[in-house]
């Protein structure tokens, strides 16, 4: 769009955020791991200094509305969105990503097969099968959208569950995928039937670290969920390269807590 004066709007707009960038000049890159459906939040957690987000549409609030108003705050704000969808749909990946996500998680994902299907939904032909339609996203990339935006797209595998960890050399293995995030609560479930959520449990730990090694090894970048800042620093120690830490509804309610006069 060129102004009156012969200016083009999208020059104007700043740099583009990137989560790939910013992992070649930093790491481990902190992501705020938001919920709530705000974008206000986003802006909040960008101005702290958050580097990166994501919009958490499987256990979080808001539908389709809302994450696009949050990534279009991601987007004012300067910082990479990814964003969580609820389950292994093509449908719910491609909305995602045509509204403006750098990225998309899917839980719970559990074999090599569940991979080639994220990774179908995520990349254009011929590396996949994303539908064509990004009406936002077309503003996140250089230049024309297609071309590049296989490369810039980040297909993000959830690792969570026992049969997950026994397959992640198979999964990483996958044509494609990007990243693999490991959720310690849910796998600390699965790994003891059911019985605890003990993330420092050893054979959480010892998955973790199996985990990190394999998807290191194989050239997918590693992204952890940690439920508090004392195992986010051991996550880093470890060499995770995205760290989540909490999460926006947790801020909120440990705040509320901590300013309730009592």
């Amino acid at each position: 769009m060129q102004l009156g004066n012969g200016m083009d709007l999208r020059r104007m707009s700043g740099p583009k955020p990137d989560l790939r960038a910013l992992l070649a000049r930093e790491t481990p890159l902190y992501c705020a791991w938001l919920g709530l459906g705000a974008p206000l939040a986003i802006e909040i957690a960008a101005d702290a200094g958050w580097r990166a987000v994501l919009v958490d549409q499987q256990h979080g609030t808001g539908g389709h509305a809302e994450l696009a108003a949050c990534l279009t705050a991601a987007r004012a704000a300067g910082v990479p969105a990814l964003v969580r969808v609820a389950a292994l749909d093509a449908g719910l990946i491609g909305r995602a990503l045509d509204a403006g996500a750098q990225g998309v998680m899917v839980p719970m994902i559990d074999t090599a097969e569940d991979a080639r299907q994220l990774v179908a939904a995520v990349k254009y032909p011929p590396h996949g099968a994303r539908s064509f339609g990004p009406y936002r996203a077309r503003y996140l990339v250089e230049g024309d959208y297609m071309p590049g935006a296989n490369a810039w797209s980040i297909a993000c595998a959830q690792i969570e569950t026992r049969l997950a960890v026994e397959s992640i050399d198979t999964i990483c293995a996958v044509e494609g995928l990007d990243m693999i995030c490991l959720g310690p609560n849910d796998l600390a479930i699965s790994l003891s039937s059911g019985q605890s959520r003990d993330i420092r449990a050893p054979a959480v730990l010892d998955a973790v670290r199996h985990v990190h090694a394999r998807a290191t090894a194989a050239g997918v970048i590693p992204f952890v969920f940690a439920n508090d800042t004392l195992y986010a620093r051991d996550m880093a120690r470890m060499g995770w390269r995205v760290i989540a830490v909490g999460t926006d509804t947790a801020w909120l309610s440990a705040a509320a807590r901590q300013h309730l006069p009592g």
